[in-house]
């Protein structure tokens, strides 16, 4: 790895193109990806065996398709090597997928990114750029998916815009849960994972013919760990996890030419909250105008060189109040021997309790709740068919409607900004409600222009209204309608009362408002064109070129003026990717690639804005222009029957190339963003795995395997770049990491049970996860540290 490592640091003077096919040629053969895998757009296995690497059949253009024969980049895996490589949630695909990373927001909840594309805003109801799917029923906000990875067959991740076939809002690609399905004959089985911190994890599945025409499939999961974080300055503990989750299906085939699955599924999570670790304690007020802090923050000691060092207020209780609920209905009806009718509905409500400390210290000084409810109603229904050998098209149409409330109770905060002249204040709160509806038609024609050469032309159109009430609420204890009072006087030079309880946000004037609302509609569209040739079975030569788009949203922040809460508009791209996917003849090796190019207009990236009172507050950047460029690259090598060798790597180079108007750096400084990086895109990841496999009786075999993850420094938020912040700008980088897993097992030689012992970060390394500035505290979250535990599996009735 070394090696590749090396040639990405000679390229990076070179000019963007040669950056791109230098690394592509250079970085691929080194950068390794677990076995047995689907690679970043291969066909890599659900098995192997003596002959060789086996296939997987995907549902990447919503059919099914060896993933071979599918012109794009995705990789897949099967539950069972998800569940190998410890993937219990989305935040660890990056253990997995090539480009995939992870962001917190300063509420602990996820920001997936893929190739650098993701959305990082705190608000509850914001798009993301990465969408996740289960059995293609959108989880059309981020936090919604903590319990998708239950029970499943497969998971499918697909690079790049994907807003023609799955919607808006997949700018940096999807995600897609292919749940398990009942069976024609009773299955069962269950799962215990028993590790560090008193882990204890236990899924279990039940499944099989209920009549003649109905089957059905029942699995839960229930998820335990005690606390993992411990206090550096206190004798306090935190981290315990509680989460349970359950699914349930049900299969009816009334006749050969209809099927429907209802799928119930739900999980709550009374977990305690991770706590950020305290980087640094940096004023943003200084001098006879700044508040007197009755705590000394200033000497609190920074977080060590630790994973599980945290601190927070002891008085405090973590724990958070989370659920959700689904119930989705598909229907198929094959009109014809060619053409298929399939119709999707579902809906979802998803409840946020949230608390978090947000100063990283011991003292009752920035305690926030989050809280919130989402409400998703989905449908979509489609015709696909073919035409011959020659012709295979789709065409379709869906509707959303989300409805999203949200309230962010500070309790306190207590900052060197919190105050307005004479008035202080230490609470108040923030609401945002939100109204979606979202519209779009979609088709698609695939033709064959003659043996192995066709071209795949998709568009959909979409429309989105989306409404806004909300503003920055007194406590109801008055002490922050004094104080924006006060300032409302000031600034209208008539005195101004404003109610306990009230709005405190101003209008433009300084006048204080009741509500402040928005509405924001948008339409686009969207499409993709696509000339692949496959010169044999085994080998596929790709280009695209897409046009994607993500929503604009209004965000949830402190706000004593109303045109803080205008809405950011929404984002497209244009993207271009060349790709190969080649398997050898014996299909003893998989080498798969691609080259990207992503022309951003209106790019949504996270930044900061001073807003007085409150400090510096993470802010979304609508930046003009930007763009991506990379390069990925898969192997996955079968030399023998009983050894696997996989690799995978992302070379990449995020730029802003425009300013926004007035730009505004994380500290208050006006500054310029051109050729800055984008936030949490490291320049390359890599992992590299390796498996052995032997027997050790005539029934019964073992394997030892090894997994390396490694990714280099990158930012945290857009940075000023002033020489006056340095140090500040210091603590939002991202430091580079590489991690070790291990595992080693036994089971039987095509035999019901599974043994396995694992370790993962090993090495117990410090590394980061999340990473922002709030008012005057900057903080960061921190990965699980060494954990190593015993996993045992066993089916029953399984063939």
């Amino acid at each position: 790895m070394s090696s590749a490592l090396g040639v990405s640091m000679r390229i990076s003077s070179k000019s963007p193109a040669s950056r791109v096919v230098v690394a592509l040629i250079a970085v691929g053969p080194f950068i390794f990806q677990p076995p047995c895998f689907a690679q970043t757009s291969s066909a890599a296995p659900l098995a192997t065996s003596d002959a060789g690497l086996a296939e997987i059949v995907v549902t990447a253009e919503k059919r099914s398709e060896r993933v071979q024969d599918v012109p794009m980049s995705i990789t897949a895996a099967t539950g069972v090597e998800l569940q190998s490589l410890g993937i219990t949630d989305t935040s660890q695909l990056e253990k997995l997928v090539p480009g995939f990373s992870v962001d917190k927001t300063s509420y602990g909840l996820p920001v997936y990114l893929i190739r650098g594309v993701g959305f990082n805003d705190s608000s509850l109801g914001v798009a993301p750029a990465v969408t996740v799917y289960t059995d293609q029923i959108p989880l059309p906000f981020s936090a919604m998916s903590r319990g998708a990875i239950m029970d499943i067959d497969r998971v499918e991740v697909l690079k790049g815009p994907q807003g023609t076939l799955f919607g808006e809002n997949s700018t940096g690609g999807a995600i897609n849960y292919v749940v398990a399905k009942p069976t024609s004959s009773f299955e069962a089985g269950a799962d215990l994972t028993y590790g560090r911190f008193n882990q204890t994890d236990v899924e279990a599945f039940v499944s099989g013919p209920l009549t003649d025409t109905v089957s059905a499939r029942l699995a839960v999961r229930n998820e335990y760990q005690g606390d993992w974080q411990k206090g550096y300055t206190v004798d306090e503990t935190n981290g315990e996890e509680q989460f349970h989750n359950a699914r349930l299906l049900v299969d009816w085939k009334p006749s050969d030419i209809a099927k429907f699955e209802l799928m119930v599924s739900g999980w709550v999570d009374h977990s305690e909250t991770e706590q950020p670790q305290d980087v640094a304690y940096t004023p943003l007020v200084v001098g006879p105008t700044a508040r007197v802090v009755p705590y000394p923050v200033a000497s609190f000691p920074p977080a060590p060189s630790d994973p599980r060092a945290a601190a927070w207020n002891p008085s405090d209780n973590l724990s958070q109040d989370t659920h959700l609920y689904q119930v989705a209905l598909r229907g198929d009806v094959n009109i014809t021997d060619q053409i298929t009718l399939t119709s999707l509905s579902s809906f979802e409500r998803y409840q946020l309790g949230l608390p978090i400390d947000w100063s990283g210290t011991t003292y009752p000084i920035a305690t926030e709740v989050d809280d919130g409810t989402i409400s998703s109603l989905f449908e979509e229904q489609r015709l696909d068919g073919s035409l011959g050998d020659r012709w295979k098209w789709m065409v379709g149409g869906n509707f959303e409607h989300d409805i999203v409330d949200e309230q962010q109770n500070f309790n306190p905060l207590i900052t060197s900004g919190t105050a307005v002249g004479p008035f202080d204040f230490d609470n108040f709160r923030i609401d945002n409600a939100q109204g979606i509806i979202s519209k779009g038609g979609f088709g698609s024609i695939d033709f064959n222009f003659a043996p192995g050469l066709t071209s795949q032309t998709s568009v959909r159109y979409t429309s989105q209204d989306r409404s806004f009430a909300g503003c920055t609420r007194d406590y109801g204890n008055g002490e922050i309608a004094a104080a924006i009072g006060f300032l409302s006087s000031q600034l209208t030079g008539k005195p101004q009362t404003i109610p306990n309880g009230g709005c405190v946000t101003l209008s433009a004037s300084g006048v204080p408002l009741p509500i402040v609302t928005g509405q924001l509609n948008q339409s686009n569209v969207s499409w993709r064109e696509s000339l692949n040739w496959k010169p044999n079975r085994d080998t596929l030569l790709y280009a695209n070129v897409t046009k994607g788009y993500k929503a604009g949203s209004f965000p949830t922040q402190p706000s004593s003026v109303a045109s803080q809460f205008n809405p950011v508009p929404q984002e497209s791209v244009l993207a271009y990717e060349l790709g190969t996917k080649f398997t050898t003849p014996s299909h003893m090796m998989q080498l798969d690639g691609a080259l990207f190019y992503y022309d951003y207009t209106d790019k949504q990236l996270a930044g900061y804005l001073v807003e007085p009172p409150f400090g510096p507050i993470p802010q979304l950047v609508s930046i003009p222009k930007a763009k991506v460029e990379g390069a990925e690259f898969s192997l996955v090598v079968h030399p023998y029957a009983n050894l696997t060798l996989s690799a995978n790597g992302t070379y990449l180079q995020t730029r802003v190339d425009r300013n926004p108007p007035d730009p505004t750096g994380p500290y208050g400084n006006s500054t310029s963003f051109v050729g800055q990086s984008f936030p949490f895109s490291p320049n390359w990841q890599g992992v590299f795995d390796a498996e052995y496999r032997f027997a050790i009786s005539g029934s019964l075999q073992s394997f030892v395997g090894a997994s390396s993850t490694s990714r280099s420094a990158t930012s945290g938020a857009l940075l000023s770049g002033a020489a006056a912040v340095a140090e500040e700008e210091a603590y939002l980088r991202v430091p580079a990491y590489t991690t070790l897993d291990l595992r080693a097992g036994i089971e039987p030689i095509n035999g019901p049970w599974r043994l396995e012992v694992w370790g993962r970060n090993v090495t117990d390394r410090l590394y980061v996860t999340g990473l922002g500035r709030t008012s005057d505290f900057t903080t960061r979250f921190a990965a699980m540290p060494a954990t190593f535990g015993v996993s045992a599996q066993y089916r029953f009735g399984a063939h």
